[in-house]
């Protein structure tokens, strides 16, 4: 704890997310201070101190950071290759951890994260929010009510107007960095999947391709010098950067998408078998016109659909076998981010560390999600399905999914 009696927060990783989430959100809890700052880069501790407090310690040392005076929790967001290491050094140094998705880039440091934290006896998340906004909550609901019956099939839609934007300009257009985007963007939506199934992934299958993104031009070929930025709708003015979808976050990157290195999927199909019988499609797309989320799911007494977009325009339809009545639902709009469910996974975070037990909730859902996406990249590569093995560290341990 703080001098103040407050939970000592260290911000791992200080690029535009951590900036976000954790000054905006646990920087301003009223149980929470920042007491650590923590990148590899100088200009991003140098930026966050400027956003959060130049009174907050930074270093570019993970050893250092853990040592911090008052360090109660990490709040971990990091690239996504690193998530693995750092995890496992801050359970290790006793600290709560809060890891933003995906959970890690292999099933193997997914096991030895979630084993570590069984070990660690602290409070450790992923940061699935989405699970905690109003129209997940209210679909989770509908479907534990016995209201469709048993799901059977799914499908699950992840339509993402700002793709090119988002990820063709900088490092995430390379599978050598991001995995893939079903791993880096997918795993919201699978595991909300898995979430409302109540069911772990034991076979996928998938098909992805790289249709409109990628192409000839140079790999170092960049908006700011292109003749082509008048016609370009992907054009990113560099001293402007791009607004993000969170927090008036601006991106800076302006490499072309359409560069000859581009190797990281546009677009993607997903077979999953489920261990109670349950099979659904998820489809990615990275060139759509929207920016939504869609979400169907049949079972043995009827239907229920769900959808989602950054604006809170939700709405659930159930549907019952053998009647023409719909049932329409409108799930309450609620303040912050992700539909309240940035609030709201922070307020579990803060009050599971002020009861002083150990919990994971969600992270066997963590797994689970990542696990498909990682099985997904590595189907599209092979052409075959790939099996997932349960590990029995959560059978074990009683974990909820």
């Amino acid at each position: 704890m703080t001098s103040s009696g407050k939970i000592g927060i260290g911000i791992l990783g200080t690029g535009k997310r951590g900036i976000y989430f954790g000054g905006a959100y646990f920087g301003k809890h009223p149980d929470c201070e920042i007491v650590g700052l923590c990148d590899i880069r100088q200009e991003n501790l140098d930026f966050a101190k400027e956003k959060l407090g130049d009174h907050i310690p930074a270093t570019d040392s993970l050893e250092q950071f853990l040592q911090l005076p008052g360090l109660d929790a990490v709040v971990i967001c990091s690239n996504d290759h690193a998530h693995a290491e750092h995890t496992l050094a801050a359970l290790k140094a006793g600290k709560h951890v809060y890891l933003e998705k995906p959970m890690a880039q292999s099933l193997e440091d997914c096991d030895r994260m979630a084993a570590a934290g069984l070990e660690a006896k602290r409070v450790f998340m992923v940061g699935l929010e989405l699970r905690y906004c109003s129209l997940m909550e209210d679909m989770k609901r509908i479907i534990a009510s016995g209201e469709i019956g048993e799901i059977k099939l799914g499908n699950v839609i992840d339509n993402v107007s700002v793709g090119g934007d988002y990820y063709y300009h900088g490092a995430r257009r390379r599978k050598d960095y991001v995995k893939s985007l079903i791993l880096e963007k997918g795993t919201h939506s699978l595991d909300l999947a898995n979430w409302l199934i109540d069911a772990s992934p034991v076979k996928v299958y998938c098909s992805s391709g790289l249709d409109v993104f990628g192409g000839s031009a140079p790999n170092d070929k960049r908006c700011r010098s292109c003749d082509e930025k008048d016609s370009c709708a992907y054009y990113v003015d560099n001293r402007k950067g791009l607004e993000m979808d969170y927090g008036g976050v601006r991106l800076k990157d302006d490499l072309c998408v359409y560069a000859e290195e581009i190797d990281t999927h546009d677009n993607g199909i997903v077979v999953i078998d489920y261990d109670n019988g349950a099979k659904i499609s998820y489809l990615e797309c990275h060139f759509s016109p929207e920016y939504t989320r869609e979400f169907m799911f049949t079972g043995t007494k009827g239907k229920i659909i769900g959808f989602y977009n950054n604006e809170q325009d939700f709405k659930i339809t159930v549907m019952k076998r053998h009647s023409k009545e719909v049932q329409t639902y409108y799930p309450e709009r609620r303040s912050g981010g992700h539909g309240g469910g940035d609030d709201a996974i922070v307020r579990t975070f803060v009050d599971l560390i002020k009861k002083g037990e150990p919990a994971m909730p969600g992270i066997w859902g963590a797994r689970d999600s990542a696990a498909i996406a990682i099985a997904a990249a590595e189907s599209a590569e092979t052409g075959l399905p790939v099996h997932i093995p349960v590990h029995d560290v959560f059978v074990k341990a009683g974990a909820v999914r």
